[in-house]
């Protein structure tokens, strides 16, 4: 059985990568490295919070990549088979990351349950720029043999169960950047307000609440 699910969506109707290398001002965002390289490794709490991370972040609330992230939410991902007949919940502002070489995106190999996360969850990857081998995303324990890497091209989006899976990254060895979003969809009939409100995000301090860290469509 495999551990997480691809889906190929339109790049010109949903133009991610032109629109990020705007917000990013560069002209090819695999090559982001060569304009700023990250001084030193990431780790934990710090790998959301370098130059390139509040570049992001700051333009990413601004219209053109909200709408367009809305878009793809209510146009493409609430129409997957998954979600037939569901009523969901997602992510207000979709968590960014840079895998630059000799580098890595996350500080550690997690499940997002141990971090506050609700473990009806479903993990939305999706990269602005091919993502494969070491500067991808893997999945499982990385010292057995059931680890498998999720490599994804850009124009397409992956489904895992991060709430409960181990993943995590490896040293980029690729001499390319990689680039992504992540995001959480969370079905309403397992919302509780009162649950929600007892945890909170390690980095930015949302509580897992509408209004906050989820909103409706």
């Amino acid at each position: 059985m495999s551990k997480f699910t691809l889906y190929d969506y339109d790049s010109s109707k949903f133009p991610f990568k032109e629109t990020v290398q705007k917000m990013m001002d560069v002209n090819q965002l695999d090559m982001i490295h060569e304009i700023f390289e990250f001084p030193e490794k990431l780790e934990i709490i710090k790998d959301q919070n370098t130059i390139l991370h509040d570049k992001f972040y700051e333009e990413m609330k601004k219209d053109e990549f909200t709408n367009l992230y809305r878009d793809f939410v209510s146009n493409f991902i609430s129409n997957l088979e998954i979600f037939r007949d569901e009523q969901i919940l997602y992510q207000t502002y979709p968590s960014f990351r840079i895998h630059q070489p000799n580098n890595i995106a996350v500080g550690q190999y997690h499940k997002d349950s141990d971090f506050g996360h609700n473990t009806h969850e479903m993990n939305f990857w999706l990269p602005f720029t091919n993502a494969w081998d070491t500067n991808a995303v893997w999945i499982g324990d990385p010292e057995s043999d059931d680890h498998v890497c999720m490599e994804v091209d850009y124009g397409q989006v992956a489904n895992f169960d991060g709430a409960n899976s181990l993943h995590g990254n490896k040293d980029n060895l690729t001499g390319k950047s990689r680039l992504s979003i992540d995001f959480r969809i969370f079905p309403l009939k397992f919302y509780n307000q009162q649950e929600q409100e007892q945890t909170q995000t390690l980095t930015q301090k949302k509580k897992f609440v509408i209004g906050e860290y989820w909103s409706e469509l």
